[in-house]
């Protein structure tokens, strides 16, 4: 956190009453950097990472510059409706009456052409739907003198740069514009040495290529690709967060772990693109008032979203880039909060995150599935930590009661199993995962000293797997009493060919005697049978391929 305020900053008296009355006094460090040259009117070109207070740092600026006039004073482009929504939430927040038109797609266009009609300085939006507005004739740029781009390399991503330049090309030259954008990637500087007039450039100690998020701590997990769901189910069960928001690659994905989860007492919904943006909203909103524990969505669906405390963000399998596990992971640990970002891999995934690690300076904390006993003991702590808590006396009056005709011990079992009987135990999942997680990774990790990888010999080997030696072996000839004895050279030689002698050859066949030969079947005449295969022939004579007629 920075040391100055957003009074030092220069933000006004009315920003100032709104902002503490949100609780905001010191300003995160890219606002404290990015806040006193948006107000001078500047131009910025910002790298940091998501969830680093982004909406504030150009929001503050953009809203203390505009004028009292109704017309579109500043656009806000963003790379998913569910961003757009939540920033124009974000800036009415500070600025209640102020008028914003928020154009994003899959919502019907008359709320937004009413808008744009009555005069909406501020306009925020997906480039999709700013485009279509542009067209039908219904936005008119041409008094724009603000323009932020938010989130600038995601939209890079999903192909949205080509309409981003098309839009910023029907503005006057010479707004005011802000660049923010986790990465800087070739495209992106293309695009901000086009537009950008010399821009201060701002790029924050953890905004590197692959930025470090020193508040959030990375537990995979390594498990069968088939037994994630369930895996994940155990993990729920023993950590039982307050809410958790779990990434999955496809859309069907989102709907079965959803649902398994659900059946398996975790009350859990699914958000993807192809459910109606009424609906979208309604999740969207159960899940930040804590009305909805666990909601399960695609990459796309959840890109941008800002929920305030989630402790935990769950990959079903990584991502394909690790910019990308970088996003995903950026949802928890915000503001300064500390979250978890726990994936559930394969083996052949797990050699990638491995990968990452080293190449991004990410610190991994395996951990193991937990058992159906680690479940009811972490379910049973939880429960002593409420039973701790204060009683009423007429509670009290009813528990002396209850001891005095009752054993303690069978009346605390009973009264067990009456709270645990609608709580899910979990899966018992096989050990193997963990056997090779201790085995590859933290071995690998005990060895960093530099000291000699343990060796063992193979008789060693084949007792710790239970394995009898191979026949084709250096030990495959044992004495009586049990030890390896290795073999000869004389045993690798040829032996010659000796017939048995033990049991009579059975007398040799000439070839007439041979059932089937010409001599045995010679004096045996065979039974006539119909042939049973018939050509089909032509229904009719025109069917039948006509000749070529040639001349002689």
């Amino acid at each position: 956190m920075s040391d100055t305020t957003f009074a030092a900053l220069g933000c006004s008296e009315a920003l100032l009453a709104a902002l503490a009355k949100r609780g905001f006094v010191t300003p995160m460090p890219v606002q404290a950097q990015t806040i006193q040259p948006g107000l001078e009117g500047r131009d910025l070109l910002v790298q940091s990472r998501t969830g680093s207070g982004k909406t504030l740092a150009y929001g503050l600026p953009l809203l203390q510059r505009l004028s009292e006039d109704r017309h579109t004073q500043a656009l806000v482009l963003l790379p998913t409706r569910e961003l757009a929504q939540q920033v124009g939430a974000e800036l009415h927040t500070l600025v209640p009456k102020l008028p914003i038109a928020n154009l994003v797609g899959g919502v019907a266009y008359q709320p937004q052409l009413r808008s744009l009609q009555m005069g909406a300085p501020v306009v925020v939006g997906t480039p999709g739907r700013v485009m279509d507005h542009l067209n039908r004739g219904t936005l008119d740029l041409s008094r724009v003198t603000m323009i932020v781009l938010d989130e600038c390399d995601e939209m890079l991503n999903m192909g949205f740069l080509e309409d981003v330049e098309t839009i910023l090309a029907k503005v006057p030259a010479g707004p005011q514009t802000f660049l923010f954008s986790a990465t800087l990637p070739a495209p992106i500087a293309k695009l901000a040495k086009r537009f950008l007039k010399d821009p201060v450039q701002i790029q924050l100690a953890e905004a590197g290529e692959h930025a470090v998020h020193a508040d959030i701590a990375h537990t995979p997990v390594l498990a069968p690709d088939h037994q994630h769901v369930r895996a994940l189910v155990n993990l729920l069960l023993k950590d039982q967060p307050s809410a958790a928001l779990i990434f999955t690659k496809t859309k069907a994905q989102t709907e079965e772990v959803a649902e398994e989860l659900t059946v398996s007492g975790l009350p859990a919904a699914f958000l993807h693109g192809d459910l109606a943006q009424a609906t979208r909203t309604r999740i969207l909103g159960q899940f930040k008032d804590g009305k909805l524990r666990y909601l399960v969505a695609t990459d796309v669906a959840a890109r941008g979203l800002d929920i305030e405390g989630l402790p935990l963000v769950v990959h079903m399998g990584i991502p394909t880039q690790l910019e990308n596990y970088i996003h995903r992971s950026g949802r928890t640990g915000r503001a300064g909060a500390k979250g978890t970002s726990m994936a559930l891999v394969g083996f052949k995934e797990s050699r990638i995150l491995l990968a990452w690690s080293r190449r991004g300076g990410l610190t991994l904390d395996w951990r193991a599935v937990p058992t159906p006993a680690e479940i009811r003991e972490a379910q049973a702590a939880k429960l002593l930590d409420g039973v701790k808590g204060a009683a009423s006396a007429a509670l009290l009056n009813q528990a002396t009661q209850m001891l005095k005709d009752a054993d303690p011990v069978r009346l605390v079992a009973g009264l067990l199993g009456l709270v645990q009987a609608d709580q899910a135990a979990g899966f018992d999942l096989p050990n193997e995962p963990e056997r090779k997680t201790k085995s590859r990774f933290e071995a690998a990790r005990e060895r960093k000293d530099g000291g000699p990888r343990p060796q063992r010999t193979y008789a060693e080997r084949t007792a710790a797997r239970g394995d009898s030696p191979r026949p084709d072996s250096a030990f495959s000839k044992t004495r009586p009493d049990g030890s390896f004895k290795p073999r000869s050279e004389s045993d690798d030689k040829p032996r010659p060919y000796k017939p048995r002698t033990d049991t009579p050859a059975p007398p040799k066949k000439v070839w007439e005697d041979r059932p089937g030969s010409k001599a045995a079947t010679a004096d045996t005449p065979r039974p006539w049978k119909p042939s049973t295969t018939k050509k089909p022939a032509a229904k009719f004579a025109d069917d039948r391929p006509a000749k070529p007629w040639k001349k002689k």
